[in-house]
């Protein structure tokens, strides 16, 4: 997308609040890697479908500093709960930081953790999940969260386009490496999957909405 264009969406987008603003500043002054973290555009996005779904239950595996879960806690209801599991201990106190920072800590549950280990001992009934972690898992967490959806719940990956690198043949690209390979099983399962609804966005760097569908709904 030209950087014109998407600037003008950026521009007739809804601002972030004054919070919003401090803890993404707190994101670049205080981690090595701030170019990792869901933007303000994206974090709106992950705040309108959390508003859109109401979710009571609601998941994020891979929070780095906490910036998308503050958006999806935001949707969530004063009597719902976000898990956010996270395998880096060194990113809680500053997850914390940003969840009390944007008033929304009494609606989230942190687990310090691998995804794999921490997922099946979450409730059923998810209403929303994000996924932003270690990419040669992505399948395994796929295989993990669909089942614990709700009807009508939206299960979401980040970095579905890696870089581009999908595009990349694995026969015939040296950078078509085991990660890019992993997304692209994921995204060609997730297509075929009957069990779900699915748009790829060309969002940063792809952004992979599924819709769990209902028991007898069909396309």
């Amino acid at each position: 997308m030209d950087d014109s264009i998407f600037k003008y969406c950026e521009d007739h987008t809804s601002q972030p609040s004054a919070e919003i603003n401090d803890i993404y500043r707190s994101i670049a002054l205080h981690t090595a890697m701030p170019h990792i973290s869901s933007t303000p555009y994206q974090g709106q996005l992950l705040r309108l479908l959390s508003l859109m779904v109401r979710p009571r239950l609601a998941v994020e595996v891979g929070s780095f500093a906490g910036f998308g879960a503050v958006h999806i806690a935001q949707g969530i209801p004063e009597d719902g709960c976000l898990h956010i599991v996270e395998a880096n201990e060194e990113y809680e106190p500053l997850i914390t930081e940003h969840l009390q920072q944007a008033h929304v800590a009494h609606k989230v549950q942190l687990h310090i953790g691998q995804g794999a280990d921490v997922i099946p001992q979450l409730p059923d009934g998810i209403g929303l999940a994000f996924v932003d972690a270690d990419k040669l898992n992505y399948e395994r967490y796929y295989d993990l969260l669909l089942p614990k959806m709700a009807p009508g719940g939206l299960l979401i990956f980040d970095n579905m386009l890696w870089y581009g690198r999908v595009m990349e043949a694995a026969e015939t690209d040296l950078r078509c490496d085991r990660s890019t390979r992993i997304i692209q099983a994921l995204n060609s399962r997730i297509t075929a999957d009957p069990r779900v609804d699915n748009i790829l966005l060309p969002l940063r760097d792809g952004l992979m909405i599924c819709r769990v569908r209902e028991d007898g709904e069909k396309c």
